[in-house]
């Protein structure tokens, strides 16, 4: 089959799509990349950077066998505004997994090693959708919702990837390279049901939907996957999520109704991203300090009770936003009320392990 480079205006069709819905299609996929790996690069205090894409598409008996060795599982999913569900699939290998989200192996066991790189990827990527959630919400007229289902790490070679039952049909691989720091790409999958591409379609441009009634070009099921495209370095990643921040204008693809436009502010374009959430309120916690007791203690408490803390008298306390770790500080009295100084900001990279 030929091969097809996947860049603005040259993608062709994917699943019963046409040529202007695909374009739409990537068109908001590539947005909500760039503010997904902008997002991620703030919290894992990273830069990070996707410079193009392959796609194919196969049976999801051929796609879940292309996968050997240990790779991190995360199944998602994208609730519609009309509370359906659909389910996605990323897939990264474990080496570049430990790398991206700062994990260590060092004096861990199998099992905590295992049990800690998953609770890493699960913070991190909740904490992602629920931006992506936003930004959307902010940016255009589609109403999604992005969530975290499953993270596991699992050995690919000894179990074949098995992908969630409705995923069945023709499934849509994309391949991310992913860069991080300038080092060498590591490679991100996406997997989605081509059958939900209409559907997306329809969330993020109604006018452009597909027409329910209208059957898809017939084409014979693939018995195996369609071979790579190879994108070369100057493409735009193929699909993927929404803009945040200022973006250009182009006539064949972006239209003024679907995406609001922001000035640039400051040096770049994260500053524009931030503006855009500055109204949102959360919730501020001063922590004193802790101390884990049994029932039976807790019941034996009452007036006069003296509850022993976890920190010595002087040290800082802790400032929590949402329940994350994000300051130290030293309480103060202002206008007769409690407050705290700030004395030290948290490193982005450290927030993980605050929950």
């Amino acid at each position: 089959m030929a091969e097809k480079a996947v860049a603005s205006g040259d993608v062709g069709t994917i699943g019963g799509l046409n040529a202007g819905q695909t374009d739409k299609l990537v068109e908001f996929g590539r947005g909500l990349l760039q503010s997904a790996l902008e997002a991620l690069g703030t919290t894992l205090d990273k830069k990070l950077d996707a410079e193009g894409a392959a796609h194919m598409t196969g049976t999801p008996e051929d796609i879940g066998g292309m996968f050997p060795g240990m790779f991190v599982v995360i199944e998602g999913n994208v609730r519609m505004e009309d509370g359906s569900s659909i389910p996605t699939v990323l897939l990264l290998g474990e080496d570049d997994g430990t790398s991206l989200f700062n994990v260590s192996a060092d004096g861990a066991g199998e099992d905590e090693y295992k049990a800690k790189m998953e609770e890493s990827v699960q913070t991190t990527v909740t904490d992602l959708t629920d931006f992506l959630t936003l930004s959307v919400s902010v940016n255009s007229n589609a109403q999604l919702q992005f969530g975290v289902d499953h993270v596991e790490l699992r050995n690919l070679a000894m179990a074949p990837l098995e992908l969630p039952a409705a995923m069945g049909g023709e499934i849509l691989s994309v391949q991310l390279p992913l860069t991080v720091d300038g080092g060498p790409a590591m490679d991100v999958t996406y997997l989605a049901s081509v059958d939900s591409l209409g559907q997306l379609l329809s969330a993020v441009d109604p006018s452009a939907a597909p027409a329910m009634s209208s059957p898809a070009p017939s084409a014979p099921a693939p018995s195996a996957p369609r071979p790579a495209a190879t994108v070369p370095a100057t493409a735009q990643p193929m699909l993927s999520p929404l803009p945040t921040g200022h973006q250009e204008q182009r006539d064949a693809v972006v239209r003024p109704a679907q995406f609001t436009s922001f000035p640039a502010q400051g040096e770049g374009s994260s500053m524009a991203n931030i503006d855009l959430i500055l109204d949102v309120q959360l919730r501020v916690t001063v922590e004193l300090g802790r101390k884990l007791m049994s029932v039976r203690d807790i019941l034996a408490l009452g007036p006069g009770s003296v509850v022993e803390l976890d920190k010595v008298a002087g040290e800082p306390v802790d400032v929590l936003v949402n329940d994350r770790l994000i300051a130290t500080g030293e309480v103060v009295v202002a206008d007769d009320n409690f407050g705290v100084r700030i004395t030290d900001i948290v490193n982005p990279a450290k927030r993980l392990s605050s929950r």
